[in-house]
Order: C-alpha cells, then structure tokens, then sequence
C-alpha cells in the first residue's frame, strides 16, 4: 500500500499543486486514472458504470491516504471491504477524491482501460 500511495497519489498531488502555481491561471491539471475504481462493481455496454466518483462511504479519503503511507491496517481493512482487488486500483480511487477536493486549478480525470506501448507511430 506504501509504494502505491507514493506512485499513484502523491506524485499526483504534487503534481497538482505544481500546476496550482503555474502563471497561466487557465491551466488544466489531467490526471491518468483507470477504469477499474469502482471496487468489484461491474458495468456492460448496456448499463455502464457511471462517471462519478465511486463511494468510498464511510471512509474518509485523506485518512485512507495517511494509512496507506504509515501503518496500512485501516487502509487495508477498507480496501477488502470496499472490493477492491488489488492495490493499484484502491490508490486511483483514493487519489480522484483527494485530488477533486483540491481548489485552485482546473482537474480532468481520464479512465482508460489499458494504457500500452505502441508498435510504431
């Protein structure tokens, strides 16, 4: 849960904040997410799951966040109970709540599949 604290949500929010203090004040801050932060619900062509937030009810995120980068216990306990399956997606779902509660700069967040290399260009 550490390292992926470190790579997924701390590196973004300050990555963030950067951004929050660059002079042009019209300024986007894009976050790559992924796809699968809606825990172990599931979407189909026909009823795909909604662009929103997915509920980290009754967790707080910031407290999520702390746990994950010290002792791990509420932050693990959480991720099981929320049907995550694995880290990766846990810390994404984290990061998209703390990073939209984040005032003073413009966030997107995009939630591609599959991010891959390319053969050629």
């Amino acid at each position: 849960l550490g390292d992926a604290a470190m790579s997924n949500i701390t590196s973004s929010l300050q990555l963030q904040a950067l951004t929050r203090q660059l002079k042009n004040k019209n300024a986007k801050f894009v976050h790559v997410s992924t796809a699968f932060v809606h825990g172990s619900t599931t979407g189909t062509a026909l009823s795909p799951l909604p662009e929103e937030l997915f509920s980290l009810h009754p967790y707080d995120p910031e407290e999520l966040y702390r746990s994950m980068i010290e002792t791990q216990s509420y932050a693990s306990s959480a991720m099981h109970k929320l049907g995550f399956p694995n880290t990766y997606t846990f810390s994404k779902c984290v990061c998209e709540h703390l990073l939209l509660r984040n005032d003073g700069v413009n966030t997107i967040i995009v939630r591609p599949s599959i991010v891959g290399p390319a053969v050629s260009e």
